[in-house]
C-alpha cells in the first residue's frame, strides 16, 4: 500500500486480559499497519464532573487537565479507530463509560467525518451485542462511520473458541482496513441528519448559555459539511427532528 494506514485502538479493559489480547492479535496480523493500543486504565482520565462546561463553553474550559486531549489527538491522527470494551453488566466497562462522558461534547460538535471506526466487545456470557450497539451509537454521533462490529465469546478459553475469535476479529478488522483503503465518500445517514437538525435547533434555542454550540452551528445549513441532500429526504428529516424538538420543549424548564 502507498500510505501506511494508522489505526488506534481505545481499550476500555481495566487490565491486559481478553480484550487487550484480541487487539494485540490484530496488531500482529498485519505488520504494514501502524497500530497503537491506548489502555484507558494506564492513562490519566478523570471522572466527568457533569458541569456541562465543555458543552456550553467549549471543551477547553473543562476543569480536568488530564490525558483526554491526548486520546482525541491520537484519534484525529489515525485513519481508523477501534473502540474495544469488555462487557460488564450487559454494557461497556466503567472506564469506557468515563471516556464516553469526557468526550460527550463531540456529540454536540462532531469532528470525525470521513473517519472509519469499529466496535469490538468481549463477553463471558451475554450482552456483547448491547456493548457494540452502545459504542456504535455514541461514537457515530462524533462523526465516525462504523463498519460492522465484532462480538467475541471468551468464556471457555478452548482452542476452538480462540480460533473462532481470531477468525471473527481478523475478518472484521479487514473490513475496517478495506473501508479505509476504498476512500469512498461517506454520505450522512438518516439518523445523522436528524441529529444535526436537533442539535442546530438547540444551539440557537440555548445560544446565551451554550455559546460554544451556537458558534459551531451558526454558519451551517443542512449538515455539518456541504453535501447534497434530496429535497424529499431533507423535508422528512426536518419533520422528524421537529417532532423530537417539540417533545424536548414540552419537558424543558424555562431556563432555555
Amino acid at each position: 500500500m502507498d500510505k501506511r494506514i494508522k489505526i488506534v485502538a481505545i481499550c476500555g479493559s481495566p487490565h491486559r486480559g481478553n480484550t487487550y489480547n484480541i487487539l494485540k492479535m490484530l496488531e500482529q496480523s498485519n505488520p504494514e499497519i501502524d497500530f497503537k493500543i491506548l489502555m484507558l486504565t494506564e492513562l490519566d482520565l478523570q471522572d466527568c464532573s457533569g458541569c456541562y462546561s465543555c458543552i456550553n463553553n467549549g471543551e477547553d474550559t473543562c476543569p480536568h487537565k488530564d490525558d483526554r486531549d491526548l486520546i482525541i489527538e491520537a484519534m484525529k491522527d489515525a485513519d481508523g479507530t477501534i473502540f474495544a470494551s469488555p462487557t460488564y453488566a450487559r454494557t461497556i466497562s466503567a472506564l469506557m463509560k468515563k471516556f464516553v462522558e469526557r468526550t460527550s461534547f463531540m456529540a454536540h460538535r462532531p469532528i470525525f467525518f470521513g473517519k472509519y471506526a469499529m466496535a469490538l466487545a468481549t463477553c463471558a456470557g451475554f450482552g456483547a451485542d448491547l456493548t457494540t450497539k452502545y459504542l456504535t451509537e455514541n461514537f457515530t454521533q462524533h462523526g465516525f462511520h462504523f463498519v460492522p462490529p465484532v462480538e467475541l465469546m471468551v468464556a471457555r478459553k478452548t482452542e476452538n473458541e480462540s480460533n473462532r475469535n481470531q477468525t471473527l476479529a481478523t475478518t472484521a478488522y479487514e473490513k475496517l482496513i478495506h473501508a479505509i483503503c476504498s476512500e469512498k465518500k461517506i454520505k450522512p445517514s438518516f439518523n445523522q441528519l436528524v441529529y444535526f437538525n436537533i442539535f442546530k435547533y438547540i444551539s440557537e434555542w440555548n445560544k446565551l448559555k451554550g455559546w460554544a454550540d451556537y458558534e459551531f452551528y451558526r454558519d451551517k445549513n443542512d449538515y455539518y459539511y456541504d453535501v447534497k441532500i434530496p429535497f424529499w429526504k431533507n423535508k422528512l428529516v426536518k419533520w422528524i427532528a421537529g417532532k423530537e424538538i417539540k417533545k424536548m420543549k414540552a419537558n424543558t424548564s424555562s431556563e432555555y
